[in-house]
């Protein structure tokens, strides 16, 4: 019984976690900065006009966003 038990609570742990890494992986899709004309791909400058939110969830609405 202990041991259906721990893999039962090992199994919801894995959908669980498989669950929270879905959702994380939609929400980094919806950052548009890769194909904004004002990102340089450069880790030192990643964006020209916001450096500071370019690739982060702050950029998913981003006022400056021009497509290329």
């Amino acid at each position: 019984m202990i041991a259906w038990t721990v893999i039962v609570l090992l199994l919801l742990n894995l959908w669980t976690a498989t669950q929270a890494t879905v959702k994380t992986a939609q929400k980094m899709h919806k950052i548009p900065c890769h194909n904004c004309q004002f990102f340089t791909n450069n880790y030192r400058l990643k964006c020209t006009v916001n450096p500071y939110i370019a690739n982060t969830e702050a950029a998913i609405d981003c006022q400056d966003y021009q497509s290329h």
